[in-house]
């Protein structure tokens, strides 16, 4: 009690000095101040230290805070973690970080700036807001700028700007899709259902994964709910569906997030005051991740093991974007493989041919086409409009066909490998000029020589032998033979 008693009854001028000191640590943070508040003139540079996390600001419960994360060795992102785990749940920049350097700058005149006068004189992000009075850390985690006196409307938050992660609390809408960190994949919510897609070349991508809610009515938006489930809201604020976690109805309502992992799955998590705590995966086969053995890879149910449909120079095939169209890109090989398949064949275009060979030449004849999957039970054919990722080693009765750009140095790893496609064309006109040039000498022989014996025609080496065009795959062999 003594020493409050003093305290009530300090000195002015200690009092004032100490509200100066004050002031200065809630304006400009170093690597050890924390605050929660960041006003107007607040300025911050990443220390000298080797510390992963440098925080600038933290939430009032102390479980979050915000500040300089480090990336590598160098570099550095404005992030908002979770402390008990040092699990960043937002990100600013995570494509393009900047370096952990004192050209780097944090700043806040009523819209939050990061700079790095190293890589440009320009901010490299920034809210885009300037009526800002003050910067707050919730204990939801979300990040807000706010307006002296009106804090319960945020002129900006990171709730709205998501980067792999959703919180509890936080609404998912078709306008703030997961990313991960290196721009592969995608997690979106679109009219009626939510979804996982991998991007091939500059903006081509593939869809891997749909899940259609069951009482959907339109556009949907979705949040992480602390009972243990992610709840699909129709626009009018109607239940579209309610994805239960492990945790749901068990009685835990805890810290739940939802993310995006590197691999492309979506899972979520609860906190149990130790851990981070599996509670859902969007996808519980890694052979129906694209990503987990690459293109042209072929992977192994149950057993983690992945070989290669076509070898490269270094592990599986790799291949750039693009397609078979134009000059130049119209060239290619192709390798055939039984019992393959993927488990987005739903999400494929498929349509209705009559056997295999139709199915290869349906492909062979689209430029867009990568490869095809043909069904024989139900005799449809599934077009790929990419190269094919990671395909899944099956008992069932689908037969793959997958093109090669010629000169890309692949080697199939079956014996049915490495044949041509655009080739089988080129080496059919090879053969039948051949023989329209033999049958053209033989017949300009054949009447000068019946005019100069004056003989009847005689029928050499037996009847007469009548070329009849063959299937697809017998007109390769004719054209190598």
């Amino acid at each position: 009690m003594k020493s409050i008693e003093k305290g009530l009854h300090m000195d002015p001028f200690v009092l004032f000095c100490t509200v100066i000191v004050l002031s200065l640590v809630q304006g400009t943070a170093g690597a050890s101040n924390t605050t929660t508040e960041l006003i107007n003139g607040f300025t911050a540079t990443p220390g000298k230290n080797d510390a992963e996390f440098e925080p600038l600001l933290a939430d009032p419960t102390g479980v979050f805070a915000f500040g300089f994360w480090h990336v590598g060795s160098t570099k550095l992102d404005l992030a908002v973690i979770h402390l008990p785990s040092s699990e960043p749940v937002w990100r600013a920049v995570p494509f393009n970080p900047v370096n952990w350097a004192s050209t780097t700058t944090l700043s806040f005149d009523g819209n939050l700036v990061l700079t790095d006068t190293s890589i440009q004189k320009d901010p490299i992000w920034s809210t885009n807001v300037t009526m800002g009075d003050f910067v707050a850390l919730r204990n939801t985690s979300n990040l807000e700028i706010n307006h002296f006196g009106n804090d319960k409307s945020p002129v900006w938050q990171s709730f709205d700007h998501p980067f792999d992660t959703l919180v509890q609390g936080q609404n998912f809408t078709a306008l703030s899709p997961l990313f991960t960190a290196n721009n592969r994949y995608t997690f979106r919510i679109g009219m009626g259902n939510i979804a996982l897609y991998m991007l091939f070349g500059a903006s081509q991508e593939i869809n891997y994964w749909k899940h259609s809610a069951v009482e959907a009515d339109g556009q949907l938006y979705g949040v992480v709910d602390p009972q243990g489930f992610f709840y699909l809201h129709n626009t009018d604020g109607s239940k579209a569906e309610q994805i239960p976690f492990n945790s749901f109805n068990r009685g835990f309502v805890g810290l739940h997030r939802m993310t995006l992992q590197t691999d492309g799955n979506l899972n979520a998590y609860y906190w149990d005051d130790k851990q981070w705590v599996l509670d859902y995966t969007a996808i519980s086969e890694p052979c129906a991740l694209p990503g987990t053995c690459g293109s042209y890879g072929l992977c192994f149910p149950g057993q983690h093991k992945c070989s290669c449909l076509v070898n490269g120079t270094d592990g599986c095939l790799q291949t750039d974007s693009g397609d078979f169209c134009g000059k130049g890109n119209s060239d290619f090989s192709f390798v055939r493989r039984a019992g393959v398949t993927v488990e987005y064949t739903d999400l494929m275009l498929s349509i209705p041919v009559e056997s295999l060979d139709d199915c290869e030449k349906t492909c062979q004849s689209n430029c867009s086409c990568w490869g095809a999957l043909y069904v024989n039970t139900s005799k449809h054919c599934y077009l790929m409009d990419s190269p094919i990722q990671t395909v899944e080693v099956s008992e069932n009765s689908y037969q793959g066909y997958f093109k090669l750009r010629n000169g890309s140095g692949g080697k199939s790893s079956d014996d049915s490998g490495g044949k041509k496609g655009h080739g089988v064309m080129i080496g059919l006109l090879v053969t039948l000029t051949i023989v329209f040039v033999a049958l053209a000498a033989y017949g300009g022989y054949f009447f000068w020589d019946r005019r100069r014996n004056k003989l009847p025609r005689v029928q050499l080496g037996g009847p007469t032998q009548e070329m009849v065009q063959g299937p697809y795959k017998d007109l390769h062999t004719m054209a190598n033979t």
